[in-house]
This record gives C-alpha cells, sequence and structure tokens, in this order.
C-alpha cells in the first residue's frame, strides 16, 4: 500500500499549501501606509497573496497532470493484463489511487482559490476599495487616499492624476487652498514663530521626507527620493509648492510609474489639517523624452486693440503649465512681481495681483484699486479709465549653452521643465510677448448666466467617468474656476476627487487653441474620480411574514421574500457665488438652465437657480 501512503502524504502536501497561501495575507495586511498607497495607485503590480495564490495553482496543475497521468497508466496495465488476475488486480490499484489523488487535488485546488479570492477581495473592497474601474461593484470604483483632491484642501497638482506620457525633467507642482507650514513641507525651514513673514526666516529648500514620499511606483519604499534628491520652491502666498528632482526621472528606454504621497501631517499655516486622514496619494507616468519646447501664449483677454470697461480682469492662457513661483506675485508700489508687468504707457507697472489657475496654464492679474461693489455686495477693483494699458510677458533669460532652458535663478516665465518663454511663437526661446488694449470710464455689473450643462438636470445612467462641465455665457474669471467655488457633491458620501479646469471657448462654439481665435465664452470641466455605480435591490432567498422575520439590514416585500436594499449614488455640482466672470461679477444671482434648456427665471426674490428651478434658498440636494 506504498501508493495510499503517497495519497496521504500528497493530501497533508496540498492542505500545508492551502494553509500557507492564507498566511501572507494576514501579513500583509499588517503592512505600512505606504505600502497600502502604493497598492491603491492602480499602477503597482499584483498583490502577494494573488502571487502565493498563482504558485499554489501551478503546483496542484502539475500534480493533477501526474496522477492523470497515473490513471492511464493503469488502464494500460488494464488492458494489457491478457486475463491474468495479479496485473488487473495491480490495474485496479493504481486507478483507484489515482482518481482518489485527482479528487484530492481537485477539492485542493478549489479550497485555495476561496481562500485567494475571498482574502484578496476583502483587501480590494475593505475600507472603501481601490482602483478606477467601473462596474457593479461600487467599491471597486474608490480610489483610495485621493479625496484630498477637492473635496479636502488640496486644489490641483502636477502631473495630473494618472497622467501619461510627462516629460522627465519636470517639476512636480501641489497647490493647497490655504496658505501652509512651510517647515511641514521642508526639510530645516524655519519660520521663526512667524509663519505669515517669510522676511526673517532660516531658509531651506530640501524636501522634508517625512512628509513627502516621491518614488518609483514599483520600488515603493527602497525607491523614495532623499531629501537632498529634491530641492522646494514655493509662491508668494504659501499655497503652491514645487519639488524639483536633481536628477531626471525615470529611464531614457522605457516609461516609469511614479507615486507621490502627502502626509496627513503637514499643515496649513495656523497648524489646521488640510491633507484627509490617511494621506492623499497619486500616480502618474513618465515618458521616455527630455522637454525641450518652450511654453507659448495661446490666448489674451482682454483682446489687443479692443476697448473694455475698467473693471476686467486680465488674463494670459499658455500653451502648457508653466512654472508658479515664477508666473504669481504681488506687485507693489515701485517692486515686487515684475515677470508680468501691467502699465500704462511706459510708467511703473500697476500694483496688483498675478493668481495662476487651470492646470497652471493661466495667469489671472487683478488690480487692487477699489471700484465698487458687485451684485453680490463684494468690492471689485478697476484698471485706469480712459487709458491705453499694455501688458509685458517677460520671458526667462536663455541658458547660451542649453538653450531652450533658462539661466537660475529664473528672471522670466519658464514652463514646468525650465524652458523660457517663446514669446513670438517662431519656436525660438527667449522673447517677451506684449499687447495692449484700452478701458472706458464705465463699469460693468453684468452678472454671468449659466448656458448650458453636462449630464442633465437629473440625468441618469450617466457613464461612470463623463466629464462634468458647465458652459458660461461669457468669459469668467480663471481662479475663481475651482474646487473652493464649484462643488461637486456625492451621496451617499463617499471619497471622490475632482479638479476643475477651463477652456475658452470662440463663437464657434469651438475651444481656442490659437491666438488667431477671439474668445467669447468659458466652459468649465470637471475631471473626477470614477463615480460609483447604483446597485438595484437584491433578494436573499428566504421566506417572511413581516420584516421581524428577515436578518437585521434586511426587509420583506409584499412577495414575503427577504431582500436588502439598493444603493443609488447620486452627485451634484454647486456652482457657488464665488464664481466670477471677466469684470468680477458673481454668479449669484445668476441664471442657469431648466430641465428643458429654457431660463431657469431667478430674480431679487429668488435668485437661487436649484435643479432648473428658481427659489429663494440656497440650494441644498442632501440631507446631513
Amino acid at each position: 500500500m506504498r501508493l495510499s501512503k503517497a495519497l496521504v502524504l500528497l493530501f497533508g502536501i496540498t492542505l500545508v499549501t492551502g494553509i500557507f497561501a492564507f498566511i501572507p495575507s494576514a501579513v500583509l495586511a499588517q503592512s505600512s501606509e505606504l505600502a497600502v498607497a502604493g497598492g491603491a495607485s492602480g499602477l503597482s503590480t499584483a498583490s502577494l497573496p494573488e502571487v502565493i495564490g498563482t504558485l499554489v495553482s501551478v503546483f496542484l496543475s502539475a500534480l493533477g497532470i501526474v496522477l492523470l497521468i497515473i490513471i492511464i497508466y493503469a488502464g494500460f496495465l488494464w488492458m494489457t493484463a491478457g486475463g491474468d488476475a495479479d496485473k488487473v488486480e495491480k490495474a485496479k490499484k493504481w486507478m483507484i489511487n489515482g482518481v482518489v489523488g485527482l479528487v484530492i487535488v481537485m477539492a485542493s485546488y478549489a479550497i485555495t482559490a476561496f481562500i485567494i479570492s475571498a482574502l484578496t477581495g476583502a483587501l480590494i473592497g475593505g475600507g472603501g476599495g481601490s482602483g478606477s474601474g467601473s462596474g457593479s461593484d461600487s467599491s471597486a470604483s474608490i480610489e483610495r487616499s485621493s479625496g484630498s483632491l477637492g473635496q479636502g484642501g488640496i486644489r490641483d497638482h502636477f502631473p495630473a492624476r494618472n497622467a501619461t506620457g510627462a516629460a522627465r525633467n519636470i517639476n512636480i507642482l501641489v497647490t493647497f487652498k490655504s496658505a501652509m507650514d512651510i517647515e511641514g513641507l521642508i526639510d530645516g525651514y524655519d519660520t521663526n514663530g512667524t509663519p505669515d513673514d517669510t522676511s526673517d526666516d532660516t531658509v531651506a529648500t530640501t524636501l522634508n521626507t517625512d512628509n513627502i514620499l516621491i518614488y518609483r511606483s514599483e520600488d515603493g519604499e527602497e525607491g523614495i527620493l532623499t531629501s537632498e534628491e529634491v530641492s522646494v520652491t514655493f509662491t508668494e502666498d504659501l499655497k503652491t509648492f514645487s519639488f524639483s528632482p536633481e536628477d531626471y526621472l525615470g529611464s531614457s528606454t522605457e516609461d516609469t510609474s511614479y507615486t507621490v504621497f502627502i502626509s496627513e501631517d503637514v499643515g496649513d499655516k495656523d497648524g489646521d489639517q488640510v491633507v484627509n486622514t490617511g494621506g492623499y496619494e497619486w500616480s502618474f507616468e513618465v515618458g521616455t523624452e527630455i522637454d525641450l519646447t518652450p511654453p507659448y501664449v495661446v490666448s489674451v483677454s482682454p483682446e489687443a486693440g479692443d476697448e473694455y470697461d475698467r473693471n476686467i480682469v486680465v488674463q494670459i492662457t499658455f500653451s502648457e503649465a508653466v512654472d508658479p513661483t515664477v508666473s504669481t506675485g504681488t506687485r507693489e508700489s515701485g517692486s515686487g512681481f515684475s515677470n508680468i508687468q501691467t502699465h500704462i504707457g511706459d510708467s511703473v507697472p500697476l500694483t496688483g495681483e498675478y493668481a495662476i489657475s487651470n492646470g497652471y496654464k493661466t495667469v489671472t492679474y487683478t488690480t487692487d484699486d477699489e471700484c465698487g461693489e458687485n451684485s453680490c455686495g463684494e468690492l471689485i477693483y478697476c484698471l485706469p479709465g480712459l487709458e491705453d494699458i499694455t501688458v509685458d510677458v517677460i520671458a526667462a533669460t536663455v541658458d547660451e549653452d542649453a538653450a531652450p532652458q533658462a539661466e537660475t535663478p529664473y528672471d522670466g516665465i519658464v514652463d514646468v521643465s525650465a524652458n523660457a518663454l517663446d514669446g513670438d511663437g517662431d519656436g525660438e526661446a527667449g522673447d517677451d510677448y506684449d499687447w495692449s488694449f484700452s478701458t472706458s470710464d464705465d463699469v460693468n455689473l453684468e452678472a454671468p448666466e449659466i448656458e448650458s450643462i453636462g449630464p442633465d438636470i437629473l440625468e441618469e445612467n450617466v457613464e461612470l467617468d463623463q466629464e462634468i462641465t458647465v458652459l458660461f455665457d461669457s468669459i469668467m474669471m480663471s481662479n475663481t474656476m475651482s474646487s473652493e467655488y464649484i462643488v461637486a457633491t456625492p451621496n451617499p458620501s463617499h471619497e471622490m476627487w475632482y479638479v476643475v479646469s477651463t477652456d475658452s471657448i470662440d463663437e464657434y462654439g469651438d475651444e481656442v487653441v490659437s491666438s488667431e481665435q477671439t474668445a467669447v465664452a468659458t466652459q468649465a470641466g470637471i475631471r473626477h474620480g470614477v463615480f460609483l455605480a447604483s446597485t438595484d435591490d437584491a433578494l436573499t432567498g428566504e421566506s417572511c411574514a413581516v420584516d421581524g422575520d428577515c436578518e437585521s439590514g434586511e426587509a420583506c416585500n409584499t412577495d414575503l421574500q427577504c431582500y436588502t436594499d439598493g444603493t443609488s449614488y447620486l452627485y451634484s455640482v454647486d456652482v457657488t457665488e464665488g464664481v466670477r466672470n471677466q469684470y468680477q461679477n458673481c454668479y449669484v444671482p445668476g441664471e442657469g438652465p431648466d430641465d428643458s434648456g429654457g431660463s431657469c427665471g431667478t430674480s431679487d426674490t429668488e435668485p437661487f437657480c436649484c435643479n432648473g428651478e428658481a427659489q429663494s434658498t440656497d440650494c441644498s440636494y442632501f440631507s446631513s
């Protein structure tokens, strides 16, 4: 009975194999926060339980093949026995033991598959799930550690989530909604107790890797860039931070995925938490190329040569993301930010603030000369009236040995790869860009209106990755088109990132992509994490007479069967009064489309347009 003993050994091997398939998942459940964040990016390799499960499956499959060969061999012995009773008996034993062994292997395979499936499913679904795919399993649509973008304290970052083809020589940008504590982002930086005043700071530029991790996704903790490998700069308002790797990212031969993790421990200048508990992380793919293409100006507002009411803002949209540390700032009388200058003739630049938005591609200038209030009772600011206004966009000085790269420190506009501005659009970096327009002595107080939206009001069966769009009837103030003022809300509440960008639209309804087109309107686009798919009610298979006959959380229907409620995931978008047009007029009281595309019909007494109907109170779609 040596073969029977072998089968006992085989059963023991398969049982132990199934047990060991469980152990790695238990270990994985205790892994670090960084490993969990990396696994949730959607770009990492298979989990450890999945790998173990694959190895076990291969091993059991090989055993199954061996046992199948034994059964075939037994059949051969039987057929060639020639009536010899001993040979027939021997064949029977081989046959019986081979079949029993095959049954054991098949059972072990099924048990192992069940354990691995259950455990990996729990790891993916637990705590909200991961990944970005759509489907009936709503938990699989949530991207973990993503909700701080839009819903939380992060307004935008570059590269975008899941971006591909990023240049190897980029800077990584993050913009927060509030002024930040510099010490939490830069190692060795000391504000000396005055977080609002940087003039007395002990300056440092190395990355604080206690709170910010940048690493090759496939390498995990072993691939983290050290403090000395990343230098950090920031904008004057302490909201945008630029992380510049000392060496090129990635490889010249293959695409490389990178992950950035921001700890919940970073805080604003008042010490308040700005990143959701658990932190924020995103991944992007770096291509094989170095960016040596200089940025150029795509469009400007006001248009050159035309006259505009004096409360208009100045806006410049570039062909690509530009470095916010050299394209934003405050101009004071005779000093301050000077890389973009707005002035009358040859006079000193006008005072005011330059802010960046729209994925770091649009700079908006607002003067600080108060000239009244808009329809929401908020201050508006005006350019000098009845004047010719000139705007100069200064290109950084080109490094002659590394053109189109700019010399450091930058003395003008560069993109996120340090290429100097190509002002005249001839492909050669280092040229300034300028244009002029004139002002009237009037102030424009006409509020903006929404012309169309997508998805439609109360639309059903929306694609889970459909972009949300809001088309306005006029050119909007770009730096108000952000997640502070355009709010996307899921119900039931769940983690969902989103970011707002804008496109300029010409009179033909086309996106403005060159200076030869004239913008007449703005369309906001909201990219977001994948919507969760609604689910129907599900029968549990149990009979009932009343709800009490069913399990907790179940109910009894009219057919006297227990069931669980499905979930309808609803989403709302609130365009608030913080959104303004190019004349700084707020959206509320504004006008939006009704469910048939006509006028919402707002008035002084009913200024809010909610789901296409005018009402006197602010829109509220979901109860707390």
